[in-house]
């Protein structure tokens, strides 16, 4: 990933500048306000399609805009030329080759960074402390370790680290929607998951859910195992999952039932 973003680059001079801050995600770049992402760009042109749909965009080339979903109907109604992204629906999405573009995400930006509107999403809500909470004791602080804060983990193996995970939740990559398909596969616990390894894994929620059987599942699964975003995996470790993820047979029967569904 570019350390700078490029083409859209000019996109910062909207933002007020020295209020903002920038993080690196899925390969690209999100930006927040105090603690709300209101913005995320993509450079990656080329790829028009996902699970088998072809769009008439670069899905991951242009601006997103993160908008909870019971505000999606206002928001297109403000900006109808949006559209819900193919991988990551709860993001409004402006490809970047749209007409008039530069216009168009200007006027959505104006809308999105004012602070009590609905544009924007909390990646992580923090409760506040009661006001007569008692301090907490050192002595009482967990030291279970938390393997999506890889800062944590400075001096450890990542064999000790991962020893010390209990919920697959905890792992890198992977959230409570994961989890259910776990529990749905049998894997209960993450040191089920990681005693069997990310392969045979994939195997057993491929069988519940035929839509798991998808290259980035497998990064996902891959760097949920090794403390990486997946994105961060190295050129071995993507091809070794997605020749293995091709190699997986899909029951005819478990399809036949979802497709039902």
């Amino acid at each position: 990933m570019a350390k700078e973003p490029q083409e859209l680059k000019w996109i910062e001079s909207l933002l007020p500048e020295g209020d903002y801050r920038r993080k690196g995600m899925f390969g690209g770049f999100t930006y927040y306000i105090d603690e709300r992402m209101f913005l995320a760009i993509f450079e990656s042109p080329g790829n028009t399609s996902y699970q088998g749909k072809k769009y008439p965009f670069e899905i991951w080339n242009g601006c997103m805009f993160p908008v909870d979903h019971e505000h999606h109907a206002k928001a297109l109604q403000q900006f109808p030329y949006l559209v819900s992204h193919p991988i990551l629906p709860k993001w409004l999405y402006l490809p970047l080759h749209s007409e008039g573009f530069d216009e168009l995400v200007s006027d959505v930006i104006e809308q999105a960074m004012k602070p009590r509107g609905f544009w924007g999403t909390y990646p992580k809500s923090k409760t506040k402390k009661p006001a007569n909470a008692k301090p907490i004791s050192l002595d009482k602080i967990s030291t279970k370790i938390d393997t999506r804060k890889p800062k944590m983990f400075a001096d450890e193996p990542i064999q000790v680290r991962l020893q010390q995970v209990e919920k697959i939740s905890d792992l890198k990559n992977l959230g409570p929607t994961a989890e259910a398909q776990f529990q749905k596969a049998g894997i209960k616990n993450a040191q089920q998951f990681i005693k069997m390894g990310w392969q045979k894994a994939l195997v057993k929620l491929v069988k519940v859910n035929p839509k798991n059987k998808h290259t980035m599942y497998a990064y996902a699964l891959v760097g949920a195992l090794t403390n990486k975003e997946w994105n961060r995996l190295t050129e071995e470790e993507k091809l070794e999952a997605k020749t293995f993820t091709r190699s997986i047979p899909v029951d005819k029967k478990t399809k036949k039932s979802k497709a039902k569904k």
